[in-house]
């Protein structure tokens, strides 16, 4: 790819490369957060609108003031300081007004978790047992219609359909966008992956699963997937992590 549109925040540290080989990365188990972001390739400058939103939320995680939400980075932090944040850094000027970008954001505290998710990069839960479990919620044309009773969840539709219906856009007038926000009790054993669609479209869920060995090291895993998907050709831009409290390190 001629940019990397995609960007990860992992313990306070921010990526952006064309080709980040796979590490373990130590985070603080009693409480932190990661995400990535996914630069929209049909918008101007997607490289930038993903690594300012992470930029944005790596200094919002530091931010206990009125927009947090009960201690966590909710719709209202988004909306009101990040969104607005990115319009005044590329929305006020005619080259990058519009760059757009998804974002999946895993935060926790305790034994606690809470996720945000804006666009289609998506968190899946793994729990002990390997039941996988996706808790983002993709903002497509096709899931609005699936959750509006228009057709069913296994209904074949063009491709068209499974474009973005929201994002984070770097415009004052595209301020109406859709934010999933989610919370819920850290189970002993549970693993969970944060993925760009270059992962998810790529390889599919039933191939994510079937790959996937809970007895394995998390880089080790990662390692297994970041291949399968150069195996097939890497058509897009492709970011994961993998996160696991109990061993303390993330893929």
């Amino acid at each position: 790819m001629p940019r990397q549109e995609d960007a990860l925040l992992v313990a306070g540290a921010l990526y952006q490369l064309a080709d980040l080989a796979p590490r373990a990365q130590a985070v603080d188990v009693t409480a932190g957060l990661c995400a990535l972001a996914d630069g929209v390739a049909s918008a101007p400058c997607p490289q930038r609108a993903s690594r300012a939103v992470l930029d944005l939320l790596r200094a919002a995680g530091r931010d206990d003031g009125a927009d947090v939400q009960d201690g966590w980075i909710g719709p209202r932090l988004i909306r009101r300081q990040v969104h607005v944040q990115l319009c005044r850094q590329l929305g006020r000027n005619a080259q990058t007004r519009g760059a757009a970008t998804t974002l999946a954001l895993l935060q926790w505290r305790a034994d606690q978790w809470s996720l945000v998710n804006v666009g289609d990069s998506r968190v899946y839960r793994i729990g002990q047992a390997g039941d996988w479990r996706q808790l983002s919620l993709d903002h497509t044309y096709r899931q609005s219609m699936i959750a509006q009773g228009e057709i069913a969840a296994d209904q074949s539709l063009g491709q068209l359909f499974n474009d973005l219906e929201h994002m984070l856009i770097a415009d004052d007038n595209e301020d109406d966008f859709a934010i999933h926000w989610q919370r819920g009790i850290w189970q002993s054993g549970d693993t969970f992956l944060l993925c760009t669609d270059g992962v998810h479209d790529t390889l599919g869920k039933a191939r994510l699963q079937a790959l996937f060995q809970p007895g394995r090291e998390l880089v080790d895993q990662v390692v297994v997937w970041r291949d399968a998907v150069l195996a097939v050709g890497a058509p897009d831009n492709f970011s994961l992590i993998l996160l696991r409290l109990t061993a303390a390190s993330a893929g």
